[in-house]
């Protein structure tokens, strides 16, 4: 399904950023991730640090259609623009990413990114391998058609022991053709720091070295490091007191050292929170502190917003982290004039 308007605004906003016209409104996007807690079981497979497939299902209730979510996501938060994960649908022939296209063109809102989460390119069979970069090919098919400006791949399963810098050869070959195959089709490949070895910035910034900046670009994930790792997985299971005292007490030095290093290869950024208290605090990466970073190495892309707390009203707590994204962006322009 073809999606010329959507591929218009995209460039248009673009443009906007290229003049430094472009608003905090528009700059702004947000995941549908954010709002998973009402959208229904979430259910998807992962590379296991043995090679196993491990299936995963979270059992959230269905409130809404993932159709409903363009329109309802402008009106709520005014953005023109959003992003959706490929596993909140079934597989690229699920019928109502149909529905979601058409609820993008009659909203007139954007594609800016799809996280595609299947596969394994580390993966050393290479029939696996194929196999993943085939399902890979057919969900960017998919999200091409409908003007997605981006669309990310993981570089490799998050539960891939981390061997150093090393990079396999296949890893590379096979981001340079989902790169190519990307391009042929008007989409921009990404990789995030995803977990595993994509969170060293010292591989990472490697592996954009070796595919090569026409091939693939940075996602960079504000929150996506070893050092929040475990502390989010326990706060994601039961943010209780005990949790945020936890979280709190985290020396995150090293998570704002590896931000210093990816943001010269930044092009879009995930404005990562994992908690919103009742009285708005955020945790757990300081806002002030990360656009800070990246304003000082003349980031001027876009974000995105993607609230992964748990419990509450998601609504709510995305429309806080929204606000102070908009709030910190504004201060990082006036103070730095790097991000617009």
């Amino acid at each position: 399904m073809s999606s010329p308007e959507i591929k218009v605004g995209i460039e248009a906003e673009a443009a906007g950023r290229e003049e430094g016209e472009l608003s905090l409104m528009s700059g702004v996007s947000v995941s549908t991730y954010s709002l998973r807690e009402q959208l229904g079981p979430l259910r998807f497979d992962i590379t296991a640090p043995d090679g196993s497939e491990m299936h995963i299902e979270l059992p959230y209730p269905k409130d809404l259609e993932m159709s409903e979510l363009p329109r309802r996501l402008r009106d709520e938060f005014g953005v023109t623009s959003i992003e959706t994960v490929a596993f909140q649908f079934s597989g690229p022939d699920d019928p109502e990413i149909d529905r979601f296209a058409s609820a993008l063109l009659t909203s007139g809102v954007a594609l800016r990114n799809v996280a595609i989460d299947d596969g394994d390119l580390l993966e050393s069979d290479p029939a696996k391998r194929d196999a993943d970069i085939a399902l890979l090919k057919r969900w960017i098919d998919r999200w091409a058609a409908m003007g997605a400006e981006f669309v990310r791949v993981n570089p490799g399963s998050a539960f891939k022991p981390h061997t150093g810098t090393d990079l396999p050869p296949h890893l590379v070959a096979a981001l340079v053709e989902l790169g190519a195959y990307a391009r042929e089709r008007g989409a921009r490949l990404l990789v995030e720091n995803h977990g595993g070895p994509s969170s060293d910035p010292a591989w990472m910034s490697r592996l954009l070295e070796e595919v090569g900046h026409d091939n693939v670009g940075l996602l960079l994930d504000l929150g996506n490091f070893d050092v929040l790792a475990a502390q989010v997985g326990a706060i994601l299971m039961a943010p209780d007191a005990e949790a945020i005292a936890l979280m709190d007490a985290l020396d995150l030095t090293d998570l704002y050292v590896a931000l210093d290093a990816l943001a010269p290869r930044a092009e879009l950024v995930h404005v990562k929170v994992h908690h919103v208290a009742d009285d708005g605090v955020i945790r757990a990466v300081e806002l002030d502190r990360a656009f800070s970073i990246l304003a000082d190495h003349g980031f001027s892309g876009p974000v995105t917003v993607e609230y992964e707390g748990v419990g509450g009203d998601p609504w709510q707590k995305t429309r806080r982290v929204v606000e102070a994204t908009r709030a910190v962006t504004a201060k990082a322009t006036d103070s730095e004039g790097g991000l617009q």
